[in-house]
């Protein structure tokens, strides 16, 4: 038998399979390419779907792959028949099949709804103070070696009707003792001077690395748990034992509450410090949205607080377009609904609706939408160090919020220094009774409620 190497014209057979060879990999290889190039064009995108009772076991696979549930610490064994939470699935498809894929699930009979979730939004009104280029001027100042005291600027402590009057509590030894908080949103600098770090865990969640979400959990903790150390701000309930933080990040809204309640118990206050663009395309607040208001409402049901920001779009919540999702007459998640209100300064109309603050019959209580003092951001003091920035502009339904969540602690801290247990239902009902009325023409039309007189409100529970 001839070797190979003696047959004619033998190097021209294997540079031709080599040549072959060289096709197929540079091939292949292009094709991978394009599979990575799709996969970076096409990201997955999250329908949230909710099937109908007693038919989550008829679920398939969509587009070949299962649904993963909304609801992480909910298991078919563990959760109870009629749990709305059980029966909450997301499916991931790429951008290009979303349409096609929702219109399958609309139509399966097994499905109550399905839906994209726009995104989420913090619920500030916060206008810069000065310009990036005056901040970034400043960044490298140095602060004085004490921080000076801007209780000065927190009016909204003092007296009503100026005020929630934290001091009535205080006086009366209520300053958060024997009840925990948690925040939901994006992130927080748990290293600010003025927040007690040790006391803080974060529940669940990715934290969002952007300065704006960092910002603005920073200040909203401030409003509300800020230290009492003759520096800097003074939040409303100081003592808090315990705070939570739940972030949006790597997760949704619904399971970021959930997450948190599940850490709770009964009398503690969680806030949700969050909105979205809904149908007329102006911010509502999260429990427009069906997951969200499962979420709330199984928080409720096992007696946490919760406070839930108002959203600032401006609009009725009573609007014939949102089909009584944010009407009692319809449903109740149990939470504490908080509009935006004029503070008495600055040229505000105390108590008065600020025009970007949502309005209805579900909106409970107000507080201060503008010129709040609290942590971060950096207009009262900016300094190269984030962790010992303040402000006094903090806004919108974001700043009012926690002056109400604040407010629900001090009274649940008072209540149970007398072994009393409030519900939500009585918070909610105590702080609508005993605040300060809502001022000006449009406040029948335009309801955003009282804001809380602590005062007030502690003797209804001293009776």
């Amino acid at each position: 038998m001839r070797r190979f190497d003696e047959i004619p014209g033998w190097r021209y057979v294997v540079y031709a399979l080599l040549a072959l060879a060289l096709i197929f990999i540079l091939r292949w290889v292009d094709e991978e390419d394009e599979g990575d190039a799709e996969s970076v064009r096409e990201p997955l995108v999250g329908i949230h779907v909710k099937y109908k009772p007693g038919m989550v076991q008829n679920m398939t696979a969509v587009d070949g792959t299962l649904p993963r549930r909304l609801f992480s610490r909910i298991h078919a064994t563990t959760a109870a028949y009629d749990d709305p939470r059980d029966r909450w699935f997301i499916v991931e498809v790429a951008t290009s099949r979303v349409a096609e894929t929702l219109q399958t699930l609309v139509l399966d009979p097994s499905i109550e709804q399905a839906f994209v979730p726009p995104p989420d939004v913090l619920a500030t009104e916060l206008s810069p103070t000065r310009s990036l280029v005056d901040v970034a001027a400043d960044d490298g100042e140095a602060c004085p070696i004490t921080t000076p005291s801007f209780e000065s600027h927190q009016g909204y402590l003092g007296p009503a009707p100026f005020g929630i009057d934290a001091p009535a509590a205080w006086r009366r030894g209520a300053l958060g003792q024997g009840v925990w908080f948690a925040d939901i949103e994006g992130g927080w600098n748990a290293k600010h001077e003025d927040l007690h770090g040790e006391r803080i865990t974060h529940a669940g969640g990715k934290p969002v690395s952007s300065p704006g979400w960092r910002e603005h959990g920073t200040a909203v903790l401030g409003e509300v748990v800020g230290r009492d150390n003759g520096r800097g701000v003074v939040g409303i309930a100081p003592e808090v034992e315990r705070i939570f933080t739940s972030s949006i990040g790597g997760t949704n809204v619904a399971d970021a509450i959930d997450v948190a309640a599940e850490s709770m118990r009964a009398g503690d206050v969680l806030l949700i410090e969050l909105q979205r663009t809904g149908p007329r395309g102006s911010f509502l607040p999260v429990e427009y949205w069906d997951d969200n208001y499962d979420a709330i409402a199984a928080a409720t049901a096992r007696g946490v607080i919760v406070i839930e920001a108002a959203g600032n779009g401006g609009e009725n919540l009573d609007h014939p377009a949102y089909k009584g999702k944010l009407s009692r007459t319809r449903r109740d998640s149990g939470a504490i609904m908080v509009g935006a209100g004029g503070p008495p300064r600055d040229g505000f109309r105390d108590r008065e609706r600020l025009d970007f603050s949502n309005y209805g019959s579900r909106v409970d209580v107000q507080g201060w939408g503008r010129m709040v003092a609290t942590l971060d951001y950096g207009d009262l003091q900016r300094c190269a160090e984030a962790d010992r920035h303040y402000t006094g502009r903090f806004s919108g339904t974001s700043s009012a919020s926690p002056i109400v969540a604040g407010a629900a602690i001090l009274l649940e801290s008072y209540a149970r220094s007398r072994g009393k247990l409030l519900g939500p239902a009585e918070v909610r009902d105590i702080l609508r009774a005993s605040g300060s009325p809502q001022t000006g023409a449009n406040r029948e039309r335009e309801p955003i409620g009282p804001r809380p007189d602590l005062a007030s409100a502690l003797s209804s529970i001293a009776r």
